[in-house]
């Protein structure tokens, strides 16, 4: 699945740090998308608010990126006595071009029922 994050700036003339402050910037059009494996864990777990943290920005190729990233879940179910919370460290690629970042990230979203027959 592809995310693009839409920036006003020249991007290609854009060093590390800077691409990290317009994606901190911008962080939160992310986190649905970035945090979406969570349903795996459970149905319960949920992402903690303004917990998405960069670690790391590294450049693979020319205008091709990869980003570390943690954040942290929580999971809460009184009739199994669950009350947890861990950090998921993760990654993503994402290119720079003239209309923005483009991440690709893995689309963890639930199938339909129709997808599983």
């Amino acid at each position: 699945m592809l995310v693009t994050l839409a920036c006003n700036l020249e991007v290609n003339a854009l060093s590390v740090k800077e691409l990290k402050k317009v994606i901190n910037d911008n962080i939160a059009e992310l986190v649905p998308a970035l945090t979406s494996g969570l349903s795996f864990y459970s149905e319960s777990a949920r992402y903690v608010e303004d917990s998405l943290e960069i670690l790391d920005i590294v450049q693979q190729g020319d205008g091709d990126y990869s980003m570390s990233y943690r954040y942290k879940w929580g999971i809460f179910n009184a009739c199994l006595d669950i009350n947890s919370e861990d950090i998921i460290n993760d990654s993503v690629r994402f290119r720079v071009t003239a209309r923005g970042l483009i991440f690709d990230i893995i689309d963890n979203s639930r199938p339909s029922t129709a997808d599983e027959l």
